[in-house]
């Protein structure tokens, strides 16, 4: 067999080549680089992306040590924060995370879980004070922006003219005629028992789809539109007080006492204090109190009547109606709400005092400190009134755990 030619004289020549090189040096080494250390791992994705969750919260720190900070959520910058804060209860229930507590030595640790904060024995005699601080009333309302009307704020209780003028006109004729001293405590005596009926707040509540406010210049519409309404405006302006967000959901339902048979006039309308002179700030004042009994009376016609300077609202008659009632109910079934729910209900429809200033001589110093709160439930429900009406199923679930909290079962009314 041959050899092939081509290939022997090939690896003779690269033999003779490597002999002629010159002092005889073989072909350079290839070059090693030094070594290095291995990589950094980065670890794998997760199959399901973490949940997103608080910052500095032990989850948010648990996905931290386990995935990294480049994978766990991270803080969000200020300006959107502040809209959190509003609208996601993951972030409402800790003060860390606001802006305007975050040079406030006070809220480094959240008080829920600080281990450092005693626990002791619980008091009865505390009982107010711990609710009260609980719920977040100790130190008055926190100042909110005035819900956006949908009308301009001058043509809001306007009883000069308007397409409802007559109706109201009447109401006011009625009630400043008949609401007397007499009359007051007797319809005091005959309801502050709550012996009418028992249901539900939510049953009540459907009670007022058949009934329209014949006081109110602004609505024409069933009262119970009204209440989601003013509740709404609460829960968005203080998302933290659900109790609030109740509060607006209940001030009116005293008027439940129109479906049990009382005239609108004993029942709707603004209140103000009977057994003194009436101050010039009631509605019609000066052209529907000709015919009642107690302008005659010299013990009911001066300043301060049958009261003493400073004796405090608790001691003053006021015109009977649905705010002094729901009260009573409230009291009578002991609901677990707030000083400051109860003040409310009373006293919200007494605009005299809290729009117009008047009746200041009759206040106490607790009437003063409770004023902010009237005026902050009145903020809402005056200017949402508007035609555009809630969608009560969507809402009823949000609201019926706020009244399983509060106000539970059948009551009494």
């Amino acid at each position: 067999m041959r050899a092939p030619a081509p290939l022997a004289l090939g690896c003779v020549s690269f033999a003779l080549c490597l002999l002629e090189l010159p002092h005889g040096r073989a072909l350079p080494a290839r070059r090693v680089p030094p070594a290095r250390s291995p990589p950094e791992r980065i670890p794998a994705l997760p199959r399901d992306p973490p949940a997103p969750q608080p910052f500095g919260t032990p989850r948010h720190r648990a996905l931290v040590a386990r995935h990294g900070p480049w994978l766990a959520p991270r803080p969000p910058p200020w300006h959107v924060r502040r809209l959190i804060l509003r609208h996601d209860p993951r972030y409402r229930h800790d003060p860390r995370h606001d802006p305007r507590y975050r040079h406030d030595p006070r809220h480094r640790h959240h008080p829920r879980h600080d281990p450092r904060l005693p626990r002791g024995r619980r008091h009865t005699g505390a009982h107010l004070v711990r609710v009260g601080c609980v719920l977040g009333t100790c130190q008055g309302p926190d100042s909110s922006e005035e819900p956006k009307p949908g009308k301009a704020k001058t043509e809001f209780r306007n009883y000069t003219e308007g397409k409802l003028i007559d109706r109201v006109y009447n109401t006011y004729l009625l009630m400043h005629t008949h609401q007397t001293v007499e009359f007051v405590r007797r319809k005091s005596a005959q309801y502050s028992s709550c012996s009418l009926r028992r249901m539900s707040v939510m049953e009540a509540l459907e009670l007022l789809d058949q009934l329209v406010d014949e006081s109110d210049p602004d609505v024409d519409f069933p009262n119970s539109f009204h209440a989601f309404q003013t509740a709404e405006g609460i829960r968005r302006a203080h998302p933290d007080k659900d109790w609030f967000h109740l509060v607006g959901l209940l001030h009116d339902l005293g008027k439940v006492l129109v479906l049990f048979g009382e005239p609108q006039w004993a029942v709707v309308g603004d209140t103000f204090p009977v057994g003194c002179k009436v101050q010039k700030s009631v509605v019609y004042g000066d052209s529907t109190f000709h015919d009642n009994p107690d302008t005659k009376d010299p013990r009911y016609s001066t300043e301060y009547g049958m009261y003493q300077p400073g004796c405090g609202l608790d001691n003053v008659l006021m015109s009977w109606g649905h705010d002094e009632y729901m009260y009573q109910v409230m009291k009578f079934n002991k609901f677990a709400l707030p000083k400051e729910a109860f003040y409310m209900v009373r006293f919200h429809s007494f605009y005299p005092w809290h729009a117009h200033g008047d009746y200041g001589h009759l206040c106490s110093e607790e009437d003063r400190r409770m004023l902010p709160w009237v005026r902050e439930l009145n903020k809402f429900d005056l200017y949402t009134k508007q035609e555009e009406l809630p969608d009560v199923q969507e809402l009823r679930g949000y609201y019926q755990g706020l009244i399983d909290k509060y106000c539970p079962g059948q009551l009494c009314w």
